[in-house]
């Protein structure tokens, strides 16, 4: 009997270290996890991106990875529209944001550089970040004044009694 409750104990504290270990490791070791992903339409394009909702997302977004594939990317959303500042600690790959309004209007674009400790605000109030590989939306002729169309999260239709 008491050999089963060390045994069991055992077992316990090397699956929860197994567990933290993963978790740890797939976050600091560039294998990213893909997270929610939303069908959006970029100045005509479609892409599926993965979405960053929670504080706890916004926070991670893109950081440790190593690639990021060209038509992959991360969109923030955000509860209502406000000034939005981004940067790039623990971020490897250089990356362009787009600032977006609620009605999917595309109001400033920058570039980011890795690891930089350099603040990306918004200069007007905004609903959505929209986080590319750098130099995406030069290269796909997207631009300032272009449309963002964004499909309604379930959490937004609930809200917005729409279910």
């Amino acid at each position: 009997m008491i050999v089963n409750r060390k045994r069991n104990r055992l077992f316990f504290v090397l699956l929860s270290v197994c567990v933290v270990y993963n978790g740890i490791h797939g976050v600091c070791c560039g294998e990213p996890k893909r997270k929610d992903v939303l069908p959006i339409h970029v100045a005509g394009m479609e892409l599926e991106v993965e979405v960053a909702i929670t504080p706890e997302d916004h926070m991670l977004g893109l950081m440790y990875r190593d690639t990021l594939e060209d038509n992959e990317g991360m969109l923030f959303i955000f509860p209502k529209e406000e000034i939005l500042s981004f940067w790039m600690k623990d971020t490897r790959i250089p990356l362009s944001i787009a600032f977006i309004k609620a009605n999917g209007r595309i109001v400033q674009i920058e570039s980011m550089k890795p690891h930089s400790l350099d603040t990306h605000v918004s200069e007007e109030k905004v609903k959505y970040a929209l986080e590319m590989k750098e130099e995406w939306f030069k290269a796909h002729k997207v631009k300032v004044g272009d449309t963002v169309k964004i499909p309604l999260t379930a959490k937004e239709k609930k809200t917005a009694g729409r279910d």
